[in-house]
C-alpha cells in the first residue's frame, strides 16, 4: 500500500506539478521533497492545502489500512535512529521490513544504505546502492537515481579512491540537470563534494568556483552546517591560491557558524587553518601557541588522528624558529597517532624531510619526502605530490646531483599529465 509521501507524488505527477508549484505559497520546494519521500510529516493545515492543490478531498491522502500504520509506524521509528546517528539500532528494523516486505521497498533500502555508509559496512551498501539505481529507474524515480549516484561518490571518497568519487558525483550532477530533479539541497551536496575533490587535486579555481555555486544554492536555507563546511571549503581554496586575506575571511565564517553550532571538532579545525596561515605569514610564536590550545582540545576530545597531524603542524613551525630537537619530539608523537598510509602519515613523512632537510641530512630528506609522496600519490591526492616531488627536486640540487633533480621533475610532470587526461579533466 502507498505511503502518504509516495500519493502526493503520484497525484502531483497526475496533475503535472512540479516541486516547486505545489510548494508555491504553501511552503519550501525542499519540504515537498521530504514530504514525497516519507522523510517529514506534514502539518493538517499543510495537507489540507496540498489536497485543495491537488484537486482531491483530503480522506484522499487519510485512508490507510492499520496494517500500513504498523509498518509504517517501525519505518519512522528506524528513521528517527538515524536522525539522532543511532545507525546500529535502525538496521535491524530496516531490514526486518524488507525480509516481510512490508512498505516502500526503494525507500527502505536507501535507509539502510545511509546505516551502512555511516556504520562503514562499505562493502555491503555499494550493492544496495547498486539496487537502488536500478530500481529508481524501473520506477522513474529520477531523485532516489541521483541521490545513489550521489551516495556511491561518498562510499569511494571515504575508501581514498578519488577519480571513482568524482566519476560517481559528476555523474549525480549531470543526471541531476539531465532528469530535472528539483532539489537544490542534493544538487548543493553534489556540488560541494565536487568542488572539495578539486580542492584536494589542486584545482583551486575550480573548487572556489564549485564552493560559491553550492553556497547559491543554500541561500534560503537553514542548513547551516553545510554552509559552514562551504566556508570552510572557500577559505582552503583561497589558501591554495595564497591568498591569504579571502581565505582568513571565509575561516572567520566557518568558525562562527560551526560554534553557534556547538560544533567543537570543526570549530578546532578552523581554529588550526588559521595557525597554519599565521605561520606562512611568519607569525610563528602566534602559530605555535594557536596550535598549542588546539592540541589541547583535540586531547580532551580523544581525536588522534587529527592530534597526529596537530603535532606535525607544530613540529614544522617549530623547525622554522630552529628548534628541532623539540620538532623531532612533537613528529615522534604524530607518528605515534597517525594511521598508516593516511593522508596524516604522509604528512608525518613531509615534516620529516622537513626536519632532516633543515640539519642538512639531504638524503634523508629524499627518502622521506619519497615515503610522502608516494602515499599521497596513493590516495589520489596529486596536488599534495607534486607539492613534495618538486621538494624532492629541490633536495637533489642541493646535493649537486642536477640529473636526478630533472629526472624527478620530468617523471612528476608525465605522471600528472596522465593522471588528469585519463579523468577527462584538461590542464
Amino acid at each position: 500500500m502507498e505511503s502518504l509521501g509516495q500519493k502526493i507524488r503520484q497525484r502531483r505527477q497526475e496533475k503535472g506539478l512540479t516541486q516547486s508549484q505545489l510548494a508555491e505559497g504553501l511552503v519550501s520546494a525542499s519540504a515537498i521533497s521530504q514530504i514525497e519521500a516519507d522523510k517529514i510529516n506534514p502539518s493538517y493545515k499543510l495537507l489540507c492545502g496540498i489536497a485543495e492543490r491537488l484537486e482531491v478531498p483530503l480522506d484522499y491522502f487519510l485512508t490507510e489500512t492499520g496494517e500500513y500504520l504498523e509498518h509504517s509506524t517501525s519505518h519512522k521509528l528506524a528513521k528517527t535512529f538515524i536522525l539522532a546517528k543511532e545507525y546500529a539500532n535502525a538496521v535491524p528494523i530496516l531490514e526486518n521490513l524488507l525480509a516481510t516486505g512490508a512498505g516502500d521497498e526503494l525507500d527502505l533500502l536507501m535507509d539502510v544504505s545511509t546505516c551502512f555508509i555511516h556504520l562503514n559496512n562499505l562493502t555491503s551498501v555499494k550493492e544496495l546502492l547498486e539496487k537502488v539505481m536500478t530500481m529508481s529507474l524501473k520506477a522513474d524515480d529520477h531523485r532516489a537515481h541521483v541521490w545513489a549516484l550521489h551516495r556511491l561518490g561518498l562510499v569511494y571518497f571515504k575508501q581514498h579512491n578519488l577519480s571513482l568519487a568524482m566519476h560517481y558525483w559528476q555523474r549525480a550532477y549531470d543526471s541531476l540537470l539531465e532528469m530535472g530533479v528539483e532539489d537544490s539541497f542534493l544538487k548543493a551536496e553534489i556540488t560541494t563534494n565536487l568542488a572539495v575533490t578539486y580542492n584536494r587535486l589542486g584545482h583551486y579555481d575550480q573548487s572556489t568556483d564549485l564552493f560559491l555555486n553550492s553556497q547559491d544554492l543554500l541561500k534560503n536555507s537553514s542548513n547551516l552546517y553545510h554552509l559552514a563546511t562551504n566556508y570552510l571549503g572557500l577559505g582552503r581554496s583561497h589558501y591554495g591560491k595564497k591568498e591569504y586575506k579571502q581565505a582568513q575571511e571565509y575561516w572567520q565564517e566557518a568558525m562562527t557558524l560551526f560554534k553557534s553550532l556547538d560544533h567543537i571538532q570543526y570549530s578546532i579545525m578552523v581554529k588550526e587553518n588559521f595557525a597554519i596561515l599565521r605561520g606562512e605569514l611568519g607569525e610563528h610564536e602566534a602559530a605555535l601557541e594557536i596550535l598549542q590550545e588546539c592540541t589541547r582540545q583535540y586531547v580532551e576530545l580523544g581525536l588522534d588522528q587529527l592530534l597526529s597531524n596537530n603535532h606535525a603542524e607544530i613540529a614544522k613551525v617549530l623547525i622554522r624558529l630552529e628548534r628541532d630537537e623539540e620538532a623531532s619530539q612533537h613528529l615522534d608523537e604524530a607518528f605515534a597517532l597517525c594511521q598508516p598510509d593516511s593522508k596524516y602519515h604522509a604528512q608525518c613523512y613531509n615534516v620529516r624531510s622537513l626536519l632532516h632537510a633543515f640539519r642538512h641530512e639531504y638524503e634523508a630528506a629524499i627518502e622521506a619526502a619519497l615515503q610522502s609522496a608516494e602515499i599521497f600519490r596513493l590516495l589520489e591526492m596529486v596536488h599534495d605530490y607534486h607539492k613534495l616531488r618538486l621538494h624532492v627536486s629541490d633536495l637533489f640540487k642541493k646535493l649537486g646531483d642536477y640529473k636526478s633533480s630533472t629526472e624527478v621533475l620530468e617523471e612528476t610532470q608525465q605522471y600528472i599529465q596522465n593522471y588528469f587526461r585519463d579523468k577527462g579533466i584538461l590542464l
